[in-house]
Order: structure tokens, then sequence, then C-alpha cells
């Protein structure tokens, strides 16, 4: 069932476009991946998903119709009280609602992993940890859809894999996600993923459709008789690496086997480099995604 779905939807500062037309779908039980680098327009468009920023054209419809839907956003920047307590900070939240009991909040952070860490103060707590909160803060009024603006940014390989862990826990309980992220390889945890360029999607589908789209497999090749393999490479495409070893490209993984028996008398080593989103990303946009090395 489709949660959210835009037609047409765009969002203008005076000339400027900042998203044009975009046409999407949020389902149940499915996370969506939206994927661009910055400036791109993913926060615009969570904006307007969310009812915080008024489009300049075009139309959203919620679950069928244009009445709004139970949704939860996890900003990039945290609205929590580093002085308070994780249950203190999350209580108050949830005095916002009116149906919100305590025990429901604490059934919610036992779900969540956060009740182990309760009577600490949010800004006490690890990247990671904090995120956490964030995104209980986010499920209190029991939401249809989550929205995450760039949740995992800036936390450790741990603490991106738990995050993703409880993410995908909750899409399996039926709930929506719409998320952004710099983390090109978390893309591949998506069921469908829309590429966005200077405002407009440029590219969608699943992880799997678009790397068969335009994905590349290479296997890297080592190598005492260099310019022997060389010459049995001729009709590939290959970049040299070094004076021992050199990379091919092939047309589909099909290439792999026959590649190897042909050229197993020269070399000494190979390796198989996997088709990933960020050769995707850059095939389908012409730039990488920069951000901070934390692997």
């Amino acid at each position: 069932m489709n949660l959210i779905e835009t037609k047409n939807l765009t969002k203008k500062y005076g000339q400027q476009i900042a998203v044009n037309q975009l046409n999407i779908k949020i389902s149940a039980g499915q996370l969506t991946g939206y994927l661009g680098t910055n400036g791109a327009g993913k926060s615009t468009t969570i904006k307007m998903l969310t009812k915080t920023l008024t489009p300049s054209s075009g139309e959203i419809f919620y679950s069928n119709s244009k009445q709004s839907i139970a949704m939860g956003v996890v900003f990039q920047n945290s609205v929590l009280d580093n002085e308070l307590t994780v249950f203190d900070n999350l209580f108050l939240r949830g005095q916002m609602y009116q149906t919100i009991e305590k025990e429901t909040i604490i059934s919610l952070m036992k779900k969540t992993g956060v009740f182990l860490f309760a009577e600490k103060k949010y800004g006490n707590l690890s990247g990671g940890m904090r995120r956490k909160v964030d995104i209980t803060r986010a499920l209190i009024n029991q939401p249809d859809i989550l929205f995450l603006d760039e949740p995992t940014t800036g936390l450790d390989p741990q603490s991106r894999k738990e995050i993703w862990g409880l993410l995908n826990e909750l899409k399996q309980n039926g709930l929506g996600i719409f998320l952004t992220t710099h983390y090109l390889e978390e893309a591949e945890f998506a069921d469908y993923i829309y590429i966005l360029e200077k405002g407009n999607i440029v590219e969608e589908g699943s992880a799997y459709e678009l790397k068969k789209k335009y994905g590349q497999p290479v296997i890297h090749l080592l190598s005492n008789q260099m310019d022997l393999l060389e010459r049995e490479l001729k009709n590939y495409h290959t970049k040299k690496k070094s004076e021992d070893s050199i990379d091919v490209y092939l047309e589909n993984k099909k290439e792999v086997f026959s590649l190897l028996q042909r050229v197993k008398r020269l070399i000494l080593d190979f390796s198989y480099q996997p088709i990933g989103m960020n050769e995707v990303f850059l095939k389908v946009t012409g730039k990488g995604i920069e951000h901070e090395s934390i692997m």
C-alpha cells in the first residue's frame, strides 16, 4: 500500500528550482532510499512530505487521499535536550500526545534498546546511542511512516550496523521508511532507490536493477608476464594499476569464468570486485558523494 505518492512535486525559491516535478512513492513495509549530493534537494523533499514546507506546485497524496497520515521524523540535528535523561526526554515528548501513556514509552524504549541507558543524560551518550534515542522519539506517536535525514552520518561502523538492524526490524513490522544517506553502500539495504541530481530524479529502481543496468564487474589480475597478458587482453577494456597488476572491466558476470580460463597461464592471482552503488551513482550523476571516511 502506498503511504505517500507525489505528482510533479516542485519547490522554487524565486527563479531557483530546488526540486523539480518529483514523482515518488513510499510504501508500507518498504525502505525507500533517497540519494543525492549535498544541495540536490533531499532535505527540501522531506520538508515538503512532512508538511513543514509548502510546495510551489504539484500534489502529495497520503494513503490514496490528500489527508495526512501519522509521521515520525529524525532530523540531521537532534531536537532533544542534552541535560535531560533519555527517559525524561522521551516522556516529555510523549506528553504531546494525550493517548500515549508512560507504559507505552517504556515498552517502546525496550523495543529500540534504549531502556538500558534510560537514566543517562542524552548529552553524555555516544553518537550511536543518541541516534537510537532520536529514532525512538520519532516513533512515540506510532507513525505509519518514518523519515530519516542522514541518520548514520558520523557514526562508527558498529553503530551504523546497529541502526540498520533496528530499521530493518521496524520495516519488517510494516513501517514505511524514507531515508536519505551519504553512504552509498547503505543504499544496498533499500527496497527501492531514487537518485536525485540538481532537484531532478535522474534514476530509480531497486539496488539489484540499478547495478544490473549500470554496473560493470571488475577483475583484478596479478602477473609477472604483463606484456603477454596485455596482448591477451587487447580486446578488453583494461586499466593498468602497476607494473604487475591490471584491472579488466567486463560486460557481465558470465565473462568472468571465460576470462580466467583464457589468462590463467599468465597470472599469479586474481580478485573479483563486485558492483556497488558507488559505481552506479558515479555513472548516473557523473560525480561521487563526498563524506568523512569512517570505515
